[in-house]
């Protein structure tokens, strides 16, 4: 892409008036550097266009010195604003030195006592407070200074003919105006660097927070890491004892049965349910540390082919229960597939579970467009949820109803609330007992992690 001329003007002005603009930590001394470089860039062009008036002065009133003054000043400016390899130090000292001297020449030419001149000296003394260190503060109220005690021997002692001002002979009009422009220079000395002080320590404050905000971040990172790996390990090692288990009892059952008495088997068939409900713990372990850990990038995914992967997947369980699933044409989004396919089968895993008896399970599933969110409801008609446990229905093995044999461990709505808030959005639930429960949750459509 063609670069503008303003542009490259631009760029040329901030890459020698602000050589901290390639760093990447912003301070005090960055944002300075900043406010005079973009004082330069506007500077020039306004100095061009304030040159028409002083050639009609020429032309017309014969005013050459201040023609004269205005091409020096803009032939200073052009040198600080596109000099190579001067520093920026000298480049801030030209340009203040050079108001200094542009604000007295104005006070000679003009009456200081009417203090309108007076304003420039006060505004030079400010800006440069403002872009140079706090530590030379007080040198432009000692020039403010020194150029009104110059200005007052100038009138009494009658140095240099100033008949044209009508106040200039006036010593002590002067001293009564200079003395407001050097209290508030002196003033302006003292208070500026207080504000730019707490504003540096506020920066560093900000730069070590974040120095060890990352540190925490890459501690963080290298635990989880160590407790995916724990927990990998953990789940292959742990289920080769609980097979074992299963195995021994299943041939101890087969073996020695005409030899056990019915209590004898009861044990038996606990320790085998045991292993099998740990086996299960194991899994749904393994299955929720790695929830918003996907391997996959984000990809067109179709939801109608997640619930209808579900609906094969539970065939069998949903002929047996009669369950009729109620849904429309559903979105295809641009997400993870797997936290997405986990979210939906725990849900619809926890509807056909939690059913009333001899009521046919009822679930329906709606999507709502919200812009960058999508919202999904899923509702059924099942033993439904009290009020008061909503907060506790997505805790990690926390259950809310007593063992049967088709219950599982508590972790699938963690599982599902995990998933949600690793796909941007959130989750939560309506419910009344023996009525039903809806769960809602959003989905967005710019979340994005690096996998």
């Amino acid at each position: 892409m063609m670069m503008t001329p303003w542009n490259a003007y631009k760029r040329k002005i901030n890459h020698n008036c602000n050589p901290a603009s390639a760093e990447t930590g912003e301070t005090v001394s960055y944002w300075r550097n900043t406010l005079f470089s973009t004082t330069m860039m506007f500077l020039l062009p306004l100095c061009l266009i304030a040159l028409l008036p002083s050639l009609l002065l020429i032309t017309y009133e014969n005013k050459e010195f201040i023609t004269l003054l205005h091409f020096t000043t803009i032939g200073v400016m052009c040198f600080i604003a596109f000099a190579p390899r001067v520093k920026i130090t000298t480049r801030k000292l030209i340009f203040s030195f050079t108001v200094f001297v542009f604000a007295t020449i104005l006070n000679i030419f003009t009456s200081p006592s009417s203090g309108s001149v007076l304003v420039y000296f006060l505004a030079a003394c400010i800006y440069s407070i403002i872009i140079f260190d706090n530590k030379y503060a007080f040198w432009w109220s000692h020039i403010v200074l020194f150029i009104s005690v110059f200005f007052g021997f100038a009138i009494h002692f009658k140095l240099t003919d100033f008949s044209h001002n009508v106040d200039m002979s006036s010593v002590n009009e002067w001293v009564a105006v200079s003395a407001n422009l050097v209290f508030l220079c002196y003033l302006s000395s003292a208070l500026i660097p207080k504000i730019f002080g707490g504003i540096e320590n506020h920066i560093q404050e900000q730069i070590r927070l974040k120095s060890e905000l990352e540190k925490s971040k890459i501690a963080l990172q290298t635990k989880n890491e160590e407790l995916a790996q724990y927990a990998y390990v953990a789940s292959h090692d742990l289920q080769e004892p609980l097979r074992m288990v299963s195995s021994f009892m299943e041939k101890l059952k087969l073996k020695h049965a005409d030899k056990l008495d019915d209590k004898g088997l009861q044990y038996i068939h606990y320790a085998t349910d045991g292993a099998h409900r740990m086996k299960q713990i194991i899994l749904d372990l393994q299955l929720h540390s790695e929830v918003d850990r996907p391997t996959e990038l984000k990809e067109s995914v179709d939801l109608n082919e997640i619930v209808s992967e579900f609906l094969l997947l539970r065939r069998d369980l949903i002929n047996e229960k009669k369950a009729v699933v109620n849904y429309d044409k559903l979105p295809e989004l641009e997400t993870y597939k797997a936290p997405v396919s986990q979210l939906f089968h725990c849900l619809l895993d926890n509807a056909l579970k939690y059913t009333r008896e001899n009521v046919p399970p009822v679930i329906t599933i709606e999507a709502v467009n919200k812009g960058e969110l999508w919202k999904f409801t899923i509702k059924d008609n099942g033993i439904g949820i009290d009020e008061r446990f909503f907060d506790k229905v997505f805790v990690i093995f926390q259950r809310l109803h007593n063992r049967n044999g088709d219950d599982g461990t508590g972790i699938g709505l963690s599982i599902a609330k995990r998933a949600v808030g690793f796909l941007g959005g959130e989750i939560w639930i309506e419910s009344k007992p023996e009525v039903g429960s809806t769960f809602h949750f959003t989905i967005s459509t710019t979340i994005n992690h690096n996998v």
